[in-house]
């Protein structure tokens, strides 16, 4: 059980214990398990009112936690947004049917399957299972002249910007409404290009301030843009084409808004969101701190790092400045007790023991960085830091392992994406064509 507080002090020593008890004693990023499920748990009481759901692979980057996730909410659906990964995912989980979470130049996507060829007994099937994010015109004739040049069926997914202004189709204004025509109406006639769906991330919505019209506001106007643009979709493909589509949305900070419930966020929203097919998240699930928003307050921090603590310090002097330093602890301006942690300078906020601050004394440090401590801590030598990242795909990727921490022990260790090796660029014409069979 933990405490009711989850930064409590009785959670990190029972923390500390079974990291002890495993013997850890360098850095480690830690999962929660029952907090991670819990959180979960929450995510899958909104997708069950009638959405699918994407796991965002870049948050969670572990294929034994993607296929945790996977298992647990029965979906095979992933977004990627790093080409390198993109190839890992699809040989480490070839069931998965992935969307491209950011438009990939051309020469990327010709690299996926320069690759993807040297693959030898995979199931992944590239036509059915990967969907390339568009977000212009110019890009759609790029891929276009890829599917002709190697002859196959490329299946294309349509950014759309609902009011993040991060590029992408819009109908907003007659320029902007001609793109999306101009697209829609290339990808209808092109045998090789096939529209799968639209993805529209409106991670703005959370963080407009209420002077503005707040998340409500922006919640109703990112719907009313998406369902102009899928209008559109309607209008030149018809309704019964797009029954099928992957009409993608949400994101950490906004899934709960598409929940049908009475809460205060959802009330008003549900007729605006029933079109929308599936929600993309993952970063929730563990919640770092960049995900603090009051839309995720039901939601726990799952993640944590660890570090040791190599040596402690009382009375921390600037070097050199002997006298200064004994002014500035009289005066209050120095610490009183400080320690040096093992490793550091982590996109990360030191969270456990309270009031714990990086100190200026010695500035950042990869290796032996310094951290004030409050001159009541009980923290002493050999006892862990702890720290709450500030985003998931930045951290992870640099422990190597996650210890996976459940009822009061270290349960496993999953390891993070080692990503495959990319080829080296080869000439167009070494690039295997599909036949025209595989071509209808």
């Amino acid at each position: 059980m933990t405490s009711t507080n989850p930064l409590s002090a009785d959670y990190f020593h029972q923390l500390s214990r079974a990291l002890v008890q495993a013997g850890v004693h360098q850095p480690a990023l830690i999962i929660d398990k029952q907090r991670l499920d819990t959180n979960l748990d929450h995510l899958l009481n909104v997708i069950q009112t009638g959405f699918d759901y994407r796991i965002v692979a870049k948050s969670l980057p572990s294929i034994p936690l993607l296929s945790y996730i996977m298992e647990k909410s029965g979906s095979n659906r992933l977004m990627s947004f790093h080409l390198p990964f993109l190839f890992h995912v699809v040989k480490n989980l070839p069931h998965a049917d992935i969307l491209l979470g950011k438009p990939m130049s051309v020469a990327a996507a010709r690299q996926f399957y320069q690759w993807h060829q040297t693959l030898v007994g995979t199931s992944f099937n590239s036509e059915n299972q990967l969907h390339w994010l568009v977000d212009s015109f110019e890009r759609l004739q790029q891929y276009q002249a890829l599917a002709k040049e190697l002859n196959c069926c490329l299946n294309i997914n349509l950014e759309i910007d609902v009011g993040l202004h991060r590029g992408g189709f819009n109908s907003d204004g007659q320029t902007s409404a001609k793109a999306l025509q101009q697209a829609l109406e290339l990808l209808k006639a092109d045998k090789r290009l096939t529209l799968t769906g639209l993805m529209g991330y409106e991670a703005h919505v959370s963080k407009i301030p209420n002077f503005i019209g707040g998340t409500d506001k922006a919640f109703r106007l990112a719907m009313g843009s998406y369902q102009a643009c899928l209008q559109q979709v309607v209008k030149i493909f018809g309704q019964d084409f797009c029954n099928d589509l992957i009409l993608n949305a949400g994101g950490s900070s906004t899934y709960p808004l598409y929940k049908k419930s009475d809460s205060k966020f959802n009330s008003q929203f549900n007729s605006q969101t029933n079109f929308i097919t599936e929600i993309a998240t993952a970063s929730a699930l563990v919640k770092p701190t960049d995900f603090d928003a009051h839309t995720l307050e039901h939601h726990q921090p799952a993640c944590f790092i660890a570090a040791p603590v190599l040596k402690m310090v009382d009375k921390p002097e600037i070097p050199m400045l002997k006298g200064l330093s004994k002014f500035l602890h009289t005066a209050g301006l120095l610490p009183k007790q400080a320690c040096f942690i093992y490793g550091g300078n982590w996109l990360a906020t030191p969270c456990f023991p309270e009031n714990t601050k990086r100190s200026n004394i010695f500035g950042i440090s990869s290796n032996q960085e310094m951290y004030t401590i409050a001159p009541d801590s009980q923290i002493k030598m050999d006892d862990y830091l702890y720290f709450r990242p500030n985003q998931s795909e930045a951290v992870f990727l640099q422990f190597g392992k996650i210890a996976v921490y459940d009822e009061g022990s270290i349960i496993d260790w999953w390891p993070v994406f080692h990503p495959e090796s990319i080829p080296l660029v080869e000439e167009t014409n070494n690039i295997k064509k599909y036949s025209n069979e595989e071509v209808s």
